[in-house]
């Protein structure tokens, strides 16, 4: 049953942020799991939960499992031929990837097999209020990296801060920046909706009718996203500007090119979202169209997130050969596991045999054993006396045969 609480009475208005092109079921409404599930099916068609859903598992497994090879190796092995600040930011924008798998992809994956929000309204708040922690910090990390690689190109001989704890403090100092959204959209009391589209509960700042929310998501916007991101593009185009004039071959600069992968991968997996936000501002194309860019958007941007660990392997060999050494093992531990739990299952089925008869049946091959018992102590009985002459003719036999060996023996010997 849909609980409608739009004015016209309409059951479509509920999946729908009032007075924009959004899709968004308020959370705060009635009966609001039940009506995820309507919107859901309303909006996300069979093929597209399939296609949907596959994505999003891949990029769950796939990111959860390279970026955690990525933080192992930056920790205890020297398979990347990077500097220590750029490993120290390479191993942190692991760790905000990993936070996004949790508090994005999975509950994703939930969404897209249960076709509708199922983990509750608690986690559905938390979520939304604290996925740009990890947008966030991201970019920040990414845009640190470009400014690093970029000064070490312009200035090689006098820049010199490459000392880990600093840059161990600097992306403590950038985590802490990141959550400042958060503490916005917390004290703010920003709505959160629930968005088929994405199959996500996100925080919506254009639903809201308040001038203070309405400045708080234009200055979000502005200085933690837009900045950024095209301060990323630039110092990268400058980069490769400067490098192309100092290196003749770029492809065996293995710190430069990590940095332009990762920063161009990046880019193309934000643009979409970019994008979409002028787009939801100008209100410039229809709910259905803004909805499809919707679900374009967000599964680009998971690109990013399985993508950096395949560049990594793709630059640096050494990487390569310890992710392939790694997820080897893994096959192997997990194969000798299920082995392992087969050979014990089958000891203990043989060393404890289940009987199911019944008491008829119980009845019946004590019967059959006794009979079986009683003949073989008859025959015995019957052999007995034959078998007892039979010993004293064998063993006469054997006498005779001794007393001739000896014979033959002593007649050989004479001879």
């Amino acid at each position: 049953a849909v609980v409608s609480t739009q004015s016209t009475g309409d059951p479509h208005d509920i999946c729908w942020v009032a007075n924009t092109s959004i899709c968004g079921l308020d959370i705060s409404t009635g009966n609001w799991s039940e009506n995820s599930r309507y919107c859901y099916r309303e909006y996300v068609s069979l093929a597209e939960t399939i296609i949907f859903s596959t994505f999003s598992l891949f990029t769950l497994i796939m990111g959860l499992g390279g970026n955690l090879i990525v933080i192992l190796a930056t920790l205890k092995y020297t398979v990347f031929s990077l500097d220590s600040i750029t490993m120290v930011f390479v191993r942190h924008l692991a760790i905000a990837d990993i936070f996004y798998i949790c508090l994005r992809i999975f509950p994703s994956v939930t969404v897209h097999f249960g076709r509708g929000w199922v983990l509750g309204r608690g986690i559905c708040e938390f979520v939304a209020n604290t996925i740009m922690i990890s947008t966030l910090a991201s970019m920040n990390f990414i845009l640190t990296i470009s400014i690093h690689r970029l000064l070490r190109c312009m200035f090689p001989l006098r820049f010199s801060l490459s000392v880990r704890n600093k840059a161990t403090i600097l992306a403590l100092v950038l985590w802490g920046y990141s959550c400042l959204g958060t503490v916005v959209s917390l004290s703010l009391d920003i709505d959160v909706y629930f968005k088929p589209g994405i199959a996500a509960c996100d925080i919506e700042y254009s639903g809201s009718v308040r001038a203070d929310v309405q400045a708080a998501a234009v200055v979000g916007v502005v200085v933690q996203m837009l900045i950024p991101f095209i301060s990323i593009i630039l110092i990268n185009i400058a980069m490769y500007v400067i490098a192309k004039k100092r290196f003749k071959d770029l492809s065996t600069n293995q710190a430069l090119m990590t940095v332009s992968s990762v920063s161009g991968l990046f880019v193309a997996s934000w643009l979409p979202s970019i994008l979409i936000i002028f787009v939801s501002v100008s209100k410039a194309v229809s709910p259905s169209t803004f909805l499809i860019l919707d679900k374009i958007q967000i599964h680009f941007y998971y690109l990013s997130i399985f993508g950096n660990p395949l560049l990594y392997s793709f630059v640096h060999k050494g990487f390569g050969r310890f992710a392939r050494s790694k997820f080897s093992m893994f096959l192997r531990n997990c194969q000798n596991s299920v082995e392992a739990q087969w050979n014990n299952s089958v000891s203990r089925s043989s060393d404890h045999p289940q009987q199911d008869f019944s008491a008829e049946t119980k009845r019946e091959n004590m019967k059959k054993s006794k009979k079986k018992k009683q003949q073989d102590a008859s025959v015995e009985m019957d052999r007995a006396p034959g078998t007892s002459q039979a010993g004293a003719e064998n063993k006469n036999s054997a006498q005779g045969d001794s007393g001739h060996s000896k014979d033959s023996g002593l007649c050989s010997a004479t001879n």
